[in-house]
């Protein structure tokens, strides 16, 4: 067998011969599996596009990168340094190490293998029939017709090409990303990542191959006529296949650097000629190796059929399924369903051939790549892959094992003859090939995996919306039970771990956090009760940010008055908060008591009313005397803010039905959030997590949302990530239509127990509700499992895991669970 590759230049790739180029490009994978249809169908059109756009013979893999551990906790490590800021104890450093090895040691048991995808598009003209070759050859100047002809008397050396066509290739490879960038998100491929390919082919199965970064492809310069020509030195290519490959039969045994790598080379045989788009049965290149706990390598070669040459072999085709017809109409049996039904599918391929558009075809060969370390491991995956592929029968060829490897390698032709299928562009975007389940963050901790066969890692930063200066709120959805507090305790103690300050609100008193051995050392905690040494500490016009303290201030004392309060009572609080608000440099909440009772008869009458709230009761931490100096808090690292037993509507309550307690209960909630924001607003350049269970009550009503669009704000340039937890969907709409989509940035929505709510979550997550399908898999969510919608729109199911058995059995909400 010839060498596979020759010469590799920038993203040029030349095949066995230097006359035959390919331009290689990195396509841009993209979470296909939870869009809508509408959705999936533009993404078919883009890549449909792009096929017919590009008029030349392409090559597309699919090929499996390891995730590379090592270099993940690196990275891990490097982050925790940094966010020591130099206060870094023993303790705390034995926490993180431990936590990375916990981290190293999962992620060595979930599935690696993530898709990477390139297409490489051929620098030759596409084959034409003799009639359009004799029509081109019309059409040309006599000039071109005579270098044509010198060029092809001339002996070449097929070993050498010169600098000029060199160049030619190098533009045309433009002018092919030119087309490409018009339909998809491709770059072109770096040398590195060309010899990655070659390389990995040699170790299917094992792991990722030693990638030398600095080498490329060399070549001898000299003259020849005046012309500047190159020698590539094929040497240089063949580094990068050093391997022992043993043919034996129907499998390849590979002594590779890794070590021995076992592979086997499937071909796919006949497709179905109709299938459902959306749908696995078209979707060749993506739902299949989805559906496989192991990491496979597909690769398309197609050759690009010219519409005229194409209109031809359609003509045949009608000739050859009339001719079959007629010898069965003169049988004993008469036409057969199948003959008929050949005859329609002929003319209806003439029929689409003869549109407008003058469409395409492509001569296509779909081979798949199956690599173990134990060759008793392959037979298993390749039985696996058969299943996964259905009806569709995987060959698995005799003495074309090696062809069928070389065919996988960088800018290669179909090389296995018998195999391939006439398809449509249609039927070749339907497969699909750049569509994943990526999701999460590029950086960041482990945050869990995909709920696929693949189980891809997912991994999640907090500083990502303040990074990509996108919306930096977390928001959780899923009814009680469903892992949305085990969440958003996992989060805070991965921030500790950063040096991040974590200011946690405990409504319900059922956190663990602050509770961990590393954690407690490192904690105050402000418990918020009628103590009278805390009045005044959730003074609205205290801690309140400085364009909502009047607003604050005026829904607090407005909703201490009496549900039937005449409205002159509310014109009067309004009218002595806007006078303390003048005069005085410090206001507080006792001041506008205080010039309440020093007005005129209802003025006092209110002012009475409102004293009663000053003095007592959990309200009285609302009231601030400017004459007392109240205990500075908020120290240390963690700030643990718990109050339970707070009166509060049931979710899902409409604010007009609310009692007064009720109202109380919700503006303590949210004067306690405006501390938090107070609390973090010292230190600017510093992450921090403001974490607020039950978020149902900030939610609720307009100054709840507007202290959230606060902390939006704070997070973008102050590193500010709030983490808001509720129950109920419905809290995180407006009107029951219009949702806070402005305000988060990362949703996840847990299991939920209603297909009114699944809907909704459905539509916060900006999927069809109308899926029957999608609101059944809510429903049947385990504890644990949710759809995450990242700060880039990209929905997918995943497993959130906490890694440690130990951390989660301390951080455990379920009554009676001992803490480790």
């Amino acid at each position: 067998m010839r060498t596979p590759i020759t010469f590799v230049y920038g993203n040029c790739v030349f095949a066995e011969g230097l006359d035959d180029g390919w331009a290689a490009f990195s396509v841009e994978t993209s979470s296909y599996e939870w869009l809508t249809g509408d959705a999936k169908r533009g993404r078919f059109l883009a890549l449909l596009g792009a096929l017919e756009a590009i008029e030349a013979d392409v090559q597309i893999l699919r090929v499996g990168r390891s995730w590379d551990v090592d270099q993940y906790a690196r990275e891990l490590d490097g982050e925790l340094a940094a966010g020591d800021r130099g206060a870094c104890t023993g303790d705390r450093v034995q926490a993180r190490n431990r936590y990375v090895r916990e981290h190293v040691r999962r992620l060595r048991d979930v599935g690696l293998a993530q898709p990477a995808v390139f297409l490489m598009v051929s620098l030759r003209e596409p084959e034409r029939d003799v009639a359009a070759y004799v029509s081109s050859i019309a059409e040309r100047h006599p000039r071109q017709l005579w270098r044509t002809f010198r060029r092809a008397l001339t002996m070449r050396d097929a070993r050498v090409l010169s600098v000029a066509q060199l160049e030619a290739a190098r533009v045309r490879a433009d002018q092919a990303h030119a087309r490409l960038a018009d339909f998809l998100r491709v770059r072109p491929a770096r040398g590195v990542e060309l010899q990655w390919l070659v390389r990995r082919a040699f170790c299917r199965g094992l792991g990722e191959p030693l990638v030398d970064g600095l080498h490329q492809p060399g070549a001898l310069v000299f003259e020849r006529n005046g012309e500047a020509m190159l020698a590539p030195l094929e040497g240089d290519v063949l580094r990068w296949t050093d391997s022992y490959v043993e043919h034996r039969g129907r499998l390849l045994r590979i002594e590779s650097e890794q070590g021995t790598s076992w592979q086997a080379q499937l071909v796919l045989g006949a497709l179905p000629e109709r299938s459902q788009f959306p749908g696995a049965g078209a979707e060749l290149m993506f739902a299949p190796p989805e559906s496989l706990p192991f990491g496979v390598d597909l690769s398309l070669n197609a050759r690009f059929l010219p519409n005229e040459l194409a209109l031809r072999i359609a003509r045949r085709r009608i000739q050859d399924a009339d001719q079959i017809v007629r010898a069965e109409a003169d049988g004993e049996q008469g036409v057969s369903d199948l003959g008929f039904e050949r005859t329609q599918q002929a003319r209806d391929l003439l029929a689409y051939l003869q549109a407008s558009s003058r469409p395409p075809l492509l001569r296509a060969t779909l081979a798949i790549a199956v690599g173990a370390a134990e060759e008793s491991e392959l037979e298993r995956r390749v039985e696996m892959c058969r299943r996964a592929y259905g009806e569709i029968r995987l060959h698995r060829p005799l003495g074309d094992q090696l062809q069928l490897f070389a065919q996988h390698l960088p800018g290669q032709r179909t090389r296995v003859v018998g195999y391939d299928d006439t398809l449509t562009p249609e039927q070749v975007a339907a497969m699909m090939p750049s569509a994943t389940r990526v999701t999460g963050s590029r950086r960041g901790f482990y945050l869990g995996h995909t709920l696929s066969a693949s189980r891809q890692p997912v991994r999640f930063n907090l500083r990502e919306g303040s990074d990509s200066d996108r919306n930096t709120t977390i928001l959780s959805v899923g009814a009680l039970g469903s892992g949305k507090t085990t969440l958003d305790q996992k989060l805070k103690y991965e921030g500790f771990l950063l040096g991040a300050r974590v200011i946690d609100c405990d409504p319900k008193g059922d956190h663990r956090f602050h509770l961990l051995e590393e954690v407690a050392p490192h904690t105050e905690c402000v418990t918020l009760r009628p103590d009278p040494a805390l009045r005044g500490v959730l003074d609205p016009l205290r801690v309140a940010p400085v364009h909502l303290r009047q607003d604050a201030a005026m829904s607090f004392l407005r909703d201490l008055l009496p549900l039937r309060a005449e409205p002159t009572w509310e014109t009067a609080v309004l009218g002595a908060l806007d006078r303390v608000m003048r005069r005085s440099p410090q206001p507080t909440c006792m001041e506008v008591v205080r010039a309440l009772c020093d007005g005129d008869a209802t003025e006092a009458q209110v002012g009475t009313t409102l004293a009663v709230y000053a003095r007592s009761g959990l309200t009285q931490l609302g009231f601030a005397d400017p004459k007392i100096s109240l205990p500075v808090v908020g120290q240390r690292q963690v700030t643990y803010l718990p109050i339970r037993d707070l009166p509060g509507p049931e979710p899902g309550t409409r604010r007009a039905e609310y009692t007064q307690a009720e109202r109380v209960g919700e503006q303590i909630v949210r004067l306690i959030a405006m501390f938090a924001t107070h609390l973090m607003a010292a230190e600017r350049e510093r992450l921090k997590l403001f974490s607020f269970d039950e978020g149902w009550r900030l939610l609720g009503d307009p100054v709840g949302r507007r202290l959230l669009a606060s902390l939006q704000r704070m997070g973008r340039s102050e590193l500010a990530v709030p983490i808001i937890s509720t129950q109920l969907v419905t809290d995180a709409l407006i009107g029951e239509r219009e949702s806070l989509e402005n305000l988060i940035g990362a949703t996840f929505v847990f299991g939920m127990r209603s297909e009114a709510e699944a809907a909704r979550a459905l539509t916060l997550l900006g999927l069809d509700a109308d899926d029957r399908r999608l609101r059944q898999f809510l429903l049947e969510l385990e504890a644990g499992r949710c759809l995450l919608r990242d700060h880039q729109g990209r929905v997918e199911a995943i497993q959130v895991d906490l890694v440690a058995p130990s951390l989660l059995k301390a951080l455990s909400t379920t009554p009676g669970s001992t803490r480790a």
